[in-house]
């Protein structure tokens, strides 16, 4: 089968005017004055996240702006669809889904291995341990899927990209099973397709120098699956076998089109019929795949464009790592590491967000797209996506905006945990005993609060651009925070335990609960005066 992402219409889109169409890559910029692509419309919400970052990466592989003059033209005036298609021809050998030679993100030897389902290539698509413990509840083994091209092609890319671990030797992806991304979103008069793509490409020079070796020929130094797999690090018995692929030994392009698992697609007996994702008519669809272990273990410090990291020390070494989504979502609780540089626990935001802040225009109101997968080693247990706004701030003022901004998140997040610490003061009568899990009260508490965090940053901002106290803004916060605190409370206080309940323990939990909220150590993160206690009066002892 001869299907090359870059010549084949197989791309979902939405065009100004609400009409669906499937494109090529180098169709994104077409009708772009009279009638746009302002969106991707795959079936499902993570393949339009990995649409999204091939696209990026395939403009950022070879069609990077040489400087920031030329990213400013091309955001507003976007190279033609014969400019795109000619530029993207250069690499156009690597996007060969099937035939004799290299193909797209599959190995690029021919192995024997037993053939499985391709619904394997989903993420929430049982493994063998889930299989062998007979847990899968909830997504059925042998499901037999068929897939269209179209959608068997993002799927694999989506594997790839998000690659969980799998047991010996089948490796994680390049920033570790299902990482967290960023990207950055336009406002309504940078709302195509084209301009999110763009907005979210470095220029070539800053690209080149976050991490990789930009000296290797081009290859497979940029896609894995020109050449032979280099065989990744693994232990057999006590010895280790295999090796690291470093940024050292690979171009950064690669940090777009990393392989980490062996794959090979069958695509030599295609069917006919209705494809299982998408619904769509095709001949040719793809129903199974082989794969082995073995891939490419990426090692050393590889720092993505598009993903935020973090340094943890152990055992006296520090190492950056990427963030990736947890149980409960994605908000504002994140800001700090997501948007703005968190110096105390060592967070910071992926290099384009840092990029954007750098060269935005203060007319611009853009917000921040970040997505991923909350992964439990080999098991996806949720697909988190959310977006946040993007303020402009003045460079004269955006330490002291940031200072304030930091201190706003930190005291939401004290009170979100002394409301946790209530309500099961309220449900236990010892709730250092209690087990279970109880996550839902701050989910609520970020969720009820999230609006207000938002109104109180555009305060903020303004407020500090005008040269006007701000204490009013952090106060009305520190109320918002303490009235849905209390609300929270209420709400659950007495769902506790039947066995356990006691009027006496809610009433003095709710009591000590506003104690704490109007605290020292939250008035000193929101810099609110702190109420000084009065020095007692001294009594003297008299002599025996």
């Amino acid at each position: 089968m001869q299907f090359n992402l870059l010549d084949e219409f197989w791309i979902p889109v939405t065009r100004q005017d609400g009409t669906p169409e499937m494109i090529a890559p180098w169709q994104v910029t077409g009708r772009f004055v009279e009638n746009p692509i302002v969106s991707l419309n795959a079936p499902r919400a993570d393949f339009n996240g990995a649409l999204i970052q091939f696209l990026i990466g395939l403009v950022q592989t070879v069609a990077a702006p040489r400087n920031n003059a030329e990213w400013r033209k091309k955001l507003k005036e976007p190279p033609s669809p014969e400019e795109l298609k000619s530029v993207f021809s250069t690499v156009h050998v690597a996007f060969e889904l099937g035939g004799n030679g290299p193909r797209f993100m599959q190995d690029f030897e021919i192995f024997n291995a037993e053939e499985g389902g391709v619904e394997g290539l989903l993420i929430e698509s049982p493994g063998a341990h889930t299989k062998e413990l007979n847990i899968d509840h909830f997504i059925k083994r042998n499901s037999s899927l068929a897939m269209c091209p179209s959608c068997c092609s993002i799927a694999l890319f989506a594997y790839q990209t998000n690659s969980p671990s799998g047991g010996p030797g089948y490796m994680t992806s390049l920033r570790g099973g299902g990482p967290l991304s960023t990207l950055i979103l336009g406002d309504k008069t940078h709302a195509t397709l084209w301009q999110l793509i763009y907005l979210n490409v470095l220029e070539q020079k800053n690209f080149l120098e976050i991490c990789g070796n930009p000296e290797l020929p081009l290859g497979k130094a940029m896609f894995p699956w020109l050449g032979e797999t280099r065989k990744g690090r693994r232990k057999k018995g006590s010895e280790f076998y295999g090796e690291y692929t470093t940024p050292d030994l690979a171009h950064p392009v690669t940090m777009f089109w990393a392989m980490p698992r062996r794959i090979r697609l069958n695509v030599e007996n295609p069917s006919s019929g209705n494809c299982d994702i998408c619904g769509g008519n095709s001949t040719t669809l793809i129903s199974t795949y082989k794969e082995v272990p073995g891939g490419e273990s990426y090692g050393g410090t590889w720092l993505h464009p598009l993903t935020p990291y973090y340094e943890k020390t152990a055992k006296g070494e520090t190492n950056i790592l990427p963030v990736h989504a947890q149980p409960g979502g994605i908000c504002y609780r994140h800001w700090l590491g997501l948007v703005q540089q968190d110096s105390v626990a060592n967070r910071m935001p992926a290099r384009i967000v840092h990029e954007f802040i750098e060269r935005a225009r203060n007319s611009w109101q853009f917000r921040l797209w970040a997505f991923g997968y909350d992964m439990d080693n080999m098991k996806a247990r949720c697909w988190y996506e959310s977006t946040m706004p993007l303020l402009q701030v003045d460079p004269a003022y955006r330490c002291e905006f940031e200072n304030y901004v930091a201190g706003m998140v930190k005291a939401a997040s004290e009170v979100a945990n002394n409301t946790r610490s209530a309500v099961k003061k309220a449900w236990f009568h010892r709730p250092g005993d209690a087990k279970g899990d109880i996550s839902f009260v701050d989910a609520g508490f970020w969720m009820q609060t999230e609006q207000a965090f938002y109104d109180a940053l555009k305060n903020l901002c303004m407020g500090i651009g005008s040269g006007a106290n701000t204490m009013t803004i952090r106060q009305t916060w520190h109320q918002a925070l303490c009235v849905q605190s209390i609300a929270s409370f209420d709400a659950y206080a007495w769902e506790g335990p039947i066995e356990d309940a006691d009027p006496k323990r809610v009433v003095v939990a709710r009591k000590e609960l506003g104690m704490f909220n109007h605290g020292k150590k939250i008035k000193e993160l929101l810099e609110l005066p702190v109420k000084q206690k009065s020095p007692g009066k001294v009594v003297k002892k008299k002599d025996k």
